[in-house]
């Protein structure tokens, strides 16, 4: 049986990488969707980055994108950001246009049109940019939004990581290492301190969730030698290398500087986890968001949030990606 998706994000490198697991296998799922929100670039820029990447995956015209929130509740413009993704949220990379512009329907009133009427624990959510079109949607109809089957977030940290303090420039005030628990500040998390009110609604509704906070996905990075094994597949196809090698590294000088690390493979465990779930590990527990974004963490066995805390086999993880980036990219379609 198909599993039904719903992709809502700031459509970047790593919604490429999330988007291209499930669209490489179309008898498993069905991707609904693109809803699209602010986050590492503007809405309207992440409109035209979505239409970029489904083209560039062979599926431009067969999703359909929708706008959503260009600020989260309350707040007439988006928060600062750290322009880790580059101007355009795509870094270096440079992508063909979509042909088909985007509907002009708004990403809220599909989601819960679309929800209302597929069956009843059919739809999985995934959302891995802030969670303001998804808490929109559950503030206007919490007993529609109650019908997915779970919502799949890249968000939060739960553990502190090692990592170095930066100024505005990103130049390293010391080189001792210190404990920090977000990206975007030391104690938050980009997704959640964009819009911490939307993310606590989203955690708070009830809705399944499962999440992938940044100290889990901190443990799988884009490193020299998997890019020497992305060569190697896509040797035949050097102007799709070039792009996929461009999208991967785009964080590549903000994660040298904050953390000392190759560029962090965020929002591809979303997806890669309906695929093998047998990859990861975790446990239930309950999330909580504070005013600035910083997530606190419960254990409890019967609590609503299931929080991925190891990538047991990051390789395993990365050849999965890599083949379905083969399978969209190299083979006739």
């Amino acid at each position: 049986m198909l599993q039904k998706v719903i992709i809502d994000s700031d459509w970047g490198g790593d919604v490429m990488q999330l988007s291209s697991v499930l669209l490489a296998r179309p008898a498993q799922f069905e991707v609904l969707g693109a809803t699209v929100t602010f986050g590492n670039a503007s809405l309207r820029q992440n409109l035209i980055n979505a239409g970029a990447i489904l083209r560039f995956l062979g599926f431009d015209g067969f999703v359909k994108r929708y706008g959503g929130a260009n600020a989260p509740r309350g707040v007439a413009t988006p928060p600062e950001g750290d322009n880790a993704h580059g101007k355009t949220g795509l870094g270096e990379a440079r992508l063909a246009l979509s042909g088909v512009e985007a509907e002009t329907e708004a990403a809220i009133d599909f989601l819960l049109k679309t929800v209302a009427e597929e069956g009843e624990g059919t739809i999985t959510l995934v959302a891995t940019g802030p969670q303001t079109n998804v808490a929109r949607a559950i503030r206007e109809a919490p007993e529609v939004m109650n019908r997915l089957r779970e919502i799949r977030i890249m968000g939060g940290c739960i553990r502190e990581i090692l990592g170095y303090r930066v100024d505005q420039n990103l130049n390293r005030v010391e080189e001792t290492q210190v404990l920090r628990k977000g990206n975007i500040t030391e104690r938050s998390e980009f997704n959640f301190q964009q819009a911490p009110e939307d993310a606590a609604t989203v955690l708070e509704s009830g809705i399944p969730v499962a999440l992938f906070p940044m100290d889990c996905t901190h443990q799988m990075t884009f490193t020299r030698e998997r890019e020497c094994r992305l060569r190697d597949i896509f040797e035949a196809k050097p102007e799709k290398l070039e792009v996929l090698v461009d999208l991967l590294s785009a964080p590549r000088l903000i994660d040298e500087k904050k953390w000392g690390i190759a560029p962090v493979m965020h929002d591809v465990h979303t997806t890669v986890s309906m695929v093998s779930p047998d990859l990861y590990r975790g446990q239930r527990g309950r999330v909580a968001v504070r005013d600035g974004g910083e997530t606190d963490f419960t254990v409890d066995e019967r609590g609503p949030h299931w929080v991925a805390d190891r990538i047991v086999d990051p390789d395993a993880v990365f050849e999965l990606l890599a083949e379905s980036l083969a399978r969209l990219l190299l083979q006739p379609r």
